[in-house]
Parts: C-alpha cells; structure tokens; sequence
C-alpha cells in the first residue's frame, strides 16, 4: 500500500497542474486607463504649388528653419470585453477595446512676416479588435503578444494667422484605419479577477489632408506671399505635412473580470 503512495501523489499534483492551466478560458470584460506618446519624428509641413511650379527658395526665404512637428501625449481611458480559449498552457482569444482619447500630432511653421501655420491631427475615440497568444507559464501569470486592427476616429484642423490662408482641401476626417501590435503581462488576483500591463504601437494609416494658400500681385511688383505661393489662378499652395503616418505608443493597465 506504501509503494501506492508517490505514484498517487504525483497523479494529484499532475491533475492539479491541468486545472490551474484551464482557468483563463472563458468570457470577460475590462476597464483600462493608459498613456499615448510619440517620442519618434513626427514630420514637418512641406508647402508644394498645385501647378508644380518651384518655389523651393522663397519658401526658405519666407520660413528658414521654422519648421516643427511634435506629439501631444494624452490619456487613454477603455472598456474591453473578450474571450480566451486554452489548449494546454497556450491561451489565444480576441478582443474589442474601445478607448476615449486626448492624443494630437502638430506639424508647424512660422514665417518672417510673421505669420503661423499649424496643422493638427487629432485623435478623440479609438477602437481596436485585436487577436491574442499567451502562454501559461504558471497559475498566475500570462505573458502574452497581440495584433490586430486599429480605428481612430481622427479630426483634422487648422490653425493659423495668415492673410494667405484660403481653406481646406482634401479633408479626410474619421478616417484613421490601420494596425496595432503589442505585448503584456496578465496577473491573477484572485479566483475571477485579473490585472494586465500592456504596451501597444498603434499606426492609423496615412492622411490625406491639406489646406491651401495663395498670394496675389501686388501693383508694386512680387511679394512675399505671391513668391511662395503663388495666385488663385494657378491653384494657389497646398501645406502638407511631411510625416503621413499617424501613429503613437500606448502603455496602460487593464482590471479584469473574468466570468
């Protein structure tokens, strides 16, 4: 009956391996709060004739360096609602995020006369529905990678003092749709509650977006507007900014209930 014993123990502490890698499967929702960042190059307004003529040096004339583009990080507050299946330690499932944001991207410049030109991308709701893979490495731990499709609900405006500015073209409002990818850690509190720590890149594709300027001849003789611009006639400036992608990091953390 003694010799039974170890064989018996080792089918417990088998059998208790399997339940504790059987406990993420199933339905759950969240609520997460996060931060949205771009420390990378976030581009510059570029100023192209409609008809394609040069105006390389009077813009340089007019602007010099006084170009800037820069991210305003922000607050990024969700709710998830997903489901997990497991298949032994490997746990893969997907999940809809919806998040209320406060993130904006500015390419700028400011000319001699002085005049400024901002234009500003910014982001107010974002939704993602993303897939995932994470491995059950013990009881309270999946570490885990995601990746999926990303919506942004992107407005596009424009700010400035110039007397040259005549309106936008091109606006392409509300659609931001691209990609994000991530990777996180998920941590058991307790029998039904969980805590993740994530960290996300987020692109929303391109934009295709410009506002437009000209100058007019004035009876003296060329100025600095209508050399950099050029006249209504011949279809004027478009701005554009020279960084297309609209794309940024998030890290948050997300509570867990799990049903």
């Amino acid at each position: 009956m003694n010799k039974q014993l170890p064989l018996f123990g080792a089918l417990v502490l088998a059998s208790s391996s399997v339940l504790a890698h059987q406990q993420w499967q199933g339905y759950y929702l969240g609520a997460s709060a996060g931060f949205g960042f771009n420390p990378g190059d976030n581009g510059e307004l570029e100023f192209r004739r409609v008809d394609g003529s040069g105006n390389e040096q009077a813009i340089e004339n007019a602007f010099g360096d006084n170009f800037e583009g820069k991210f305003n990080a922000g607050s990024l507050i969700g709710l998830q609602a997903g489901y997990d299946f497991q298949n032994g330690r490997y746990v893969y499932g997907v999940e809809l995020s919806v998040s209320a944001a406060d993130l904006s991207q500015e390419q700028s410049a400011f000319s001699a006369t002085p005049a400024t030109y901002i234009e500003r991308r910014e982001v107010d709701v974002l939704t993602t529905l993303t897939g995932r893979l994470g491995f059950a490495s013990e009881r309270a731990f999946l570490p885990y990678i995601k990746a999926g499709l990303a919506y942004g609900d992107v407005d596009y405006s424009w700010e400035g003092n110039s007397g040259a500015f005549r309106g936008e073209a091109d606006d392409d409002d509300g659609s931001g749709l691209g990609y994000t990818v991530g990777i996180g850690m998920e941590v058991r509190l307790e029998k039904n509650l969980t805590l993740s720590f994530e960290y996300q890149y987020v692109d929303l594709g391109d934009a295709d977006f410009a506002t437009n300027f000209s100058g007019e001849q004035s009876i003296g003789g060329g100025n600095g507007a209508f050399n950099a611009f050029g006249n209504a006639a011949s279809g004027g400036t478009n701005a554009e900014g020279s960084d297309d992608d609209f794309d940024f990091q998030v890290v948050h953390t997300q509570l867990k209930y799990r049903f």
